[in-house]
C-alpha cells in the first residue's frame, strides 16, 4: 500500500525495509552502512536520518525468498531450510518459526493478492503446498506435486489460479482452492537438471498472459493462460558479451492490457 516502501533481503540472513524516496536523497556515504531501527516507520524520528534504511529485522538464515501480505502487517522468510518465518512488518518482531512445512529446502513463497492469511510455497521435494497462517501449519489446506523440483510459484490476480514453475520448463496451473490441475504450458524440455525456470502472470485482466524463462536458456516465452499455448518467443541478445545471455529474473506488468 506504501508505493515508496520496499523490502529486500540477501543470501547472509539480512532483511531490510527501505524508504525508495532516500535512495535519491543525498547523505552521508557513512549512513548508508547504519540500521535505522524505530517501533513503527510512521513515527517521525524514523525520517531524521537521511540514510534509505527503515528497519532491520531479524536475520533469517540462508535467506532466498520473502513476501509481504496484502495488508502489509505481516511478510514471510524462506531459505535453503525446510522452514518458513513470519514477521510482524511494523514491530520487526519474528512472530512463528514454522518447521518443516517440506521435505527439502523452500525456493520462493508467496501470500495471495487478495486474503492476507493464505500463502504457497514451492520446494524442490516436487511439492507446492497453500497453507493459512491463521491455523496450526501441521498440514496444508492442498497440495500438488510436479514432476521436477519446484523453483518457484505465484498466485493469478484474482487468486483463482497458482502458477508452479518447475525445472526444464515445466510450468503448471493449478485451481488454488485445491491444487487441482488446470493445464500444462506448452514449453519444450531442454534436458538439463539445472534449467531452472520462473514464471509470471503478465496481465490482471481474466485470460491473461504468462511469461516464462530459463537459466540456461537466452529466450523469454509469453503464453495464453486460458489454453497454456506459447504465443511468442522473444531471444535476448547483448551487444559484447562474451557469453550467451540467459534468463535468472524475470517479473510481469501487472497492469498491462493488451489491445
Amino acid at each position: 500500500h506504501d508505493s515508496s516502501n520496499l523490502i529486500a533481503g540477501s543470501d547472509n540472513g539480512v532483511i531490510i525495509l527501505y524508504d525508495v524516496n532516500r535512495m535519491t536523497s543525498p547523505y552521508h556515504p557513512d549512513e548508508c552502512n547504519r540500521s535505522v531501527r524505530c517501533s513503527s516507520f510512521n513515527e517521525e524520528s524514523s525520517f531524521e536520518s537521511r540514510s534509505p534504511t527503515l528497519y532491520t529485522y531479524e536475520d533469517f538464515e540462508n535467506l532466498t525468498s520473502v513476501h509481504i501480505n496484502s495488508q502489509d502487517e505481516y511478510f514471510l522468510a524462506s531459505g535453503y531450510s525446510n522452514h518458513v518465518g513470519l514477521y510482524d512488518l511494523r514491530t520487526g518482531r519474528r512472530c512463528a518459526l514454522f518447521k518443516d512445512l517440506h521435505r527439502e529446502h523452500i525456493n520462493v513463497l508467496k501470500f495471495a493478492n487478495h486474503s492476507p492469511h493464505i500463502f504457497a510455497t514451492s520446494s524442490f521435494d516436487r511439492d507446492i503446498k497453500v497453507w493459512d497462517i491463521r491455523q496450526p501449519l501441521h498440514k496444508p489446506l492442498s497440495k500438488a506435486t510436479s514432476d521436477l523440483g519446484n523453483v518457484m510459484v505465484c498466485f493469478s490476480h484474482d487468486d483463482y489460479h497458482l502458477l508452479a514453475s518447475a525445472v526444464d520448463n515445466e510450468v503448471k496451473q493449478y485451481v488454488a482452492s485445491d491444487c487441482r490441475l488446470d493445464l500444462q504450458f506448452d514449453i519444450d524440455p531442454t534436458g538439463s537438471m539445472h534449467n531452472y525456470t520462473r514464471s509470471y502472470y503478465l496481465s490482471g485482466q481474466s485470460g491473461g498472459y504468462v511469461i516464462s524463462g530459463s537459466c540456461e536458456e537466452n529466450s523469454v516465452r509469453v503464453c495464453c493462460a486460458r489454453t497454456g499455448r506459447r504465443l511468442r518467443s522473444v531471444t535476448l541478445e547483448g551487444r559484447g558479451m562474451k557469453g550467451s545471455l540467459y534468463v535468472q529474473s524475470l517479473r510481469g506488468e501487472p497492469c498491462y492490457v493488451s489491445s
